[in-house]
């Protein structure tokens, strides 16, 4: 009577793990088919962080045009002002040469000589005359130089001015696409998001629910009681280290490996994760750091090398990596905007993206890892 009264419950719980593993294996197959689903809103992600990632860099470029622009016109304007300044004193100078000339009542050479003046000073006279002439000629060419350099300088300050209001108007069209195509991206993480999580919520509750009917069976069969003890969580590496000193042209002249020591980070920021951290959710160990920043912020090339890879990538959304030679890569992921492409050479301290959270990242930062024959290592065991 007590194997049959045992024997019972242990085919009701069967039941019940049975029933349990029927309704897992359907909200798989729904998940499978959420799955296929995802790739497609994933395509929508990679593609509208591209896009903003483009309209970054065409922003940036504009920035670059409209300061060049500015400087121009900067020195237009003084040119202007100097052209300006010798016309007046020009025109004073002519004034004055008129004056004079009025004063002595218009005397030329031959009125003089016909005055039956001393020869010698008529003479005289002929070549002071003649003097002022040629000065006042050379005058008059000056002036019309000066106002014909004037219009020249009117007319190109002008152009610069309509090519700057051109180049401001582009930048606000500009910033108002990449506004839009941050709309874009915010609806397309959020149905990213919630289109499966529902579904893997409740598979995971239902794997653990199996997980421990199972036990409780695997007991019963046992007739033990004791429960297994919990495993333990490891402790994590210590999160919260502010980076302060950032990548810079000082060390562009090093190769690689003699970085070692005197290495710095790529983006000031905290530190959440370190190498070799152990996830809160039990995945596989951090392999780099990710440091928090501000959005926006300018991500640095750690050293010298050139672009092995500029393009949106699942998981690390737009990824910048980096060949240093020896053997090493430098890797910048999660970035708002990519500043290089493949095959462009950097040196340390250029500026080859900015911060962002592209990937599907729930804040802004930037995923930094270093690796050395394809094996990742702990970047901060060489920073200075």
């Amino acid at each position: 009577m007590a194997l049959t009264a045992e024997a019972a419950p242990d085919a009701g719980k069967q039941e019940e793990l049975k029933e349990l593993r029927s309704r897992i294996q359907a909200l798989q197959e729904e998940l499978e088919q959420a799955s296929e689903d995802k790739s497609e809103v994933t395509d929508a992600l990679k593609n509208s962080e591209r896009r903003i990632s483009d309209v970054n860099r065409g922003l940036r470029d504009l920035e670059i045009k409209q300061r060049k622009l500015s400087q121009t016109l900067k020195q237009l304007i003084g040119d202007t002002q100097s052209t300006e300044s010798e016309i007046a004193e020009q025109q004073k100078m002519l004034g004055e040469l008129l004056r004079e000339h009025y004063a002595q009542g218009g005397n030329d050479a031959l009125k003089l000589m016909l005055n039956g003046q001393n020869p010698g000073d008529v003479a005289r006279n002929i070549e002071y005359y003649g003097y002022i002439g040629r000065a006042r000629a050379e005058l008059i060419r000056q002036h019309r130089e000066s106002l014909r350099q004037l219009h020249s300088l009117q007319e190109k300050t002008r152009e610069q001015n309509s090519d700057l209001h051109q180049v401001k108007q582009e930048r606000v069209s500009q910033k108002n696409t990449l506004e839009a195509e941050k709309g874009t991206r915010q609806q397309v993480l959020y149905k990213l998001s919630e289109q499966i999580r529902q579904q893997r919520k409740e598979i995971d509750t239902l794997v653990r629910d199996e997980k421990r009917l199972s036990r409780l069976i695997e007991k019963l069969a046992r007739l033990a009681a004791t429960p297994k003890s919990r495993p333990q969580v490891q402790p994590t590496a210590k999160s919260g280290q502010s980076v302060k000193a950032v990548a810079d042209a000082s060390l562009a002249g090093l190769n690689f490996p003699r970085l070692k020591g005197k290495l710095a980070l790529p983006v000031a920021g905290e530190i959440l994760n370190k190498f070799g951290q152990i996830r809160e959710d039990g995945g596989p160990a951090w392999k780099g750091l990710f440091i928090r920043a501000r959005q926006g912020r300018e991500v640095h090339s750690v050293g010298s090398g050139k672009v092995a890879f500029a393009d949106w990538l699942r998981g690390f959304g737009n990824l910048l990596i980096i060949d240093h030679g020896n053997g090493y890569l430098s890797l910048y992921s999660n970035n708002e905007s990519l500043y290089k492409q493949p095959g462009d050479p950097v040196q340390a301290g250029d500026v080859v993206a900015t911060v962002g959270s592209t990937g599907g990242q729930d804040e802004p930062g930037l995923y930094f890892e270093l690796r050395h024959q394809g094996k990742p290592f702990d970047p901060l065991a060489w920073v200075r």
